[in-house]
């Protein structure tokens, strides 16, 4: 699959809210829970003063999250951080970005309805920004709507101001829930504009955390948004070059031993775009050698592209053990298996690969969707993109997957997917729900799915 569907889709420790433009993390959650937690059960001065100033009680409420978000339970994480929220106002903006985003990505897993809505209220009221300091784009389009659909629509209106990633304003064009925020003076209507505008705040950000070489990363996926892929090529040879000279002097960046691997793979991804398969493979295994940290994302992504360009063994053997994977990393992991013996022609490993999708089926249904696709099982596909529609909670992330885009160049086996999920789309009944939920429009970005 091409990356670009997932700016940083990625469930390992700290990724936030789904962004369709980012690269794929799918390590496990296990280090994430013992640093963090332990640092925000300890480790903030604020923290510390108020457990002494207000006795026992936020320090009880501390420690039950921790808990919650060991358990992953979403409901009492939403419990702990909205009390918290109410009881200790200042507090939210002290807590670790990684708790935060867990706790909102699970909550919407678990369509906590309404106290999701208030912790989400909360966040915008103190103006929460992701760890990488740009807006989380989903979480406002999501309360935006729920705001309208209380009829308050100049709040709803506000809220939509802040967002600014171009997937999410798509999904404002595209579903017909979106239509009167959509056209608020306050909202970008121009796609290509708002891409050019999301890099500028990119190379921003960058320039003014120089050492944070992930902020270089989210620039260098800026310019795959755009086509640009020389520019990737070229931003990413000055990291290099300052890797090759890291030993003989202190590193340029901060986090270079675990942000290097993903240079590498935003350049493998210029470099797929361009036709350059081979270098792109040998970037792709470097970065398998160099990640230590996460050892589930770069395999996975190895084996991916190998799917993609139809050498199904070679694929099958890059992919790496799971058990530290997410559920993600899990999902991703079935559907390269679902493309691996879809090439084989073998039914058995196709069918037992999509049976363990259709098991996660409602927490990551795109995946589904694609494997389907890829299976060649047109019929259980569109039944499952009209259920998909006919969700709300689904509806508008597959209505941005349907969109019309300028997609990168890609192997013949993504192109002939590709093809497959328009014909989907021309299906009358697939038609009539589309038609009844939204709408199709062109957009000069790269897509969301194959």
């Amino acid at each position: 699959m091409d990356g670009s569907r997932t700016d940083r889709l990625d469930l390992s420790p700290r990724q936030p809210t789904p962004d369709f433009a980012a690269p794929k993390r799918h390590a496990g959650m296990v280090g994430f829970t013992v640093v963090v937690l332990t640092a925000f059960l300890w480790g903030h001065p604020l923290a510390t003063s108020a457990s002494e100033e207000g006795g026992a009680e936020y320090q009880q409420w501390k420690e039950r999250l921790a808990a919650a978000v060991r358990r992953h339970d979403a409901a009492e994480e939403v419990l702990c951080l909205t009390t918290i929220g109410r009881r200790w106002s200042w507090a939210l903006s002290t807590l670790p970005h990684r708790l935060v985003e867990q706790t909102v990505r699970e909550s919407e897993l678990a369509r906590l309805g309404d106290s999701r809505t208030e912790l989400l209220q909360m966040l915008y009221d103190i103006r929460w920004l992701d760890s990488d300091g740009s807006e989380p784009s989903r979480w406002w389009r999501e309360l935006s709507l729920d705001l309208l659909e209380r009829n308050r629509p100049e709040e709803a209106f506000a809220v939509a101001a802040h967002i600014t990633d171009p997937y999410s304003l798509i999904a404002l064009q595209a579903d017909n829930r979106y239509t009167r925020i959509a056209k608020s003076e306050f909202v970008e209507r121009d796609i290509l504009k708002a891409t050019k505008k999301e890099l500028d705040r990119r190379q921003a950000l960058a320039a003014r955390q120089p050492r944070d070489l992930r902020r270089v990363g989210r620039v260098a996926l800026g310019f795959m948004q755009l086509h640009r892929y020389e520019d990737v090529l070229q931003l990413t040879d000055t990291v290099l070059q300052r890797k090759a000279v890291a030993a003989a002097q202190p590193s340029a960046y901060d986090d270079m031993p675990r942000e290097s691997p993903w240079i590498l793979d935003v350049r493998a991804r210029a470099l797929k775009a361009l036709g350059r398969y081979d270098e792109a493979l040998a970037l792709l295994r470097q970065a398998c050698e160099e990640s230590k940290q996460d050892l589930v994302s770069h395999p996975l992504n190895l084996a991916n592209l190998l799917a993609e360009l139809n050498r199904p063994q070679e694929a099958m053997a890059a992919l790496p053990p799971l058990e530290t994977a997410s559920p993600y990393g899990h999902a991703v992991g079935a559907e390269i298996r679902v493309m691996v013996a879809s090439e084989l022609a073998d039914t058995s490993g196709l069918n037992a690969a999509l049976d363990e999708l259709r098991a996660q089926e409602r927490d990551f249904p795109g995946i589904f969707e694609r494997a389907l696709i890829i299976a060649g099982k047109d019929d259980e596909a569109a039944a499952e993109l009209i259920a998909r529609l006919s969700d709300p909670n689904q509806r508008s992330d597959t209505l941005v997957e349907l969109q019309d885009y300028a997609d990168h160049p890609a192997p013949a086996l993504v192109i002939a997917w590709r093809k497959r999920l328009l014909a989907l789309r021309a299906r009358p009944e697939v038609h009539r729900a589309v038609e009844a939920y939204g709408r199709i429009r062109s957009y000069p970005i790269p897509g969301v799915g194959f």
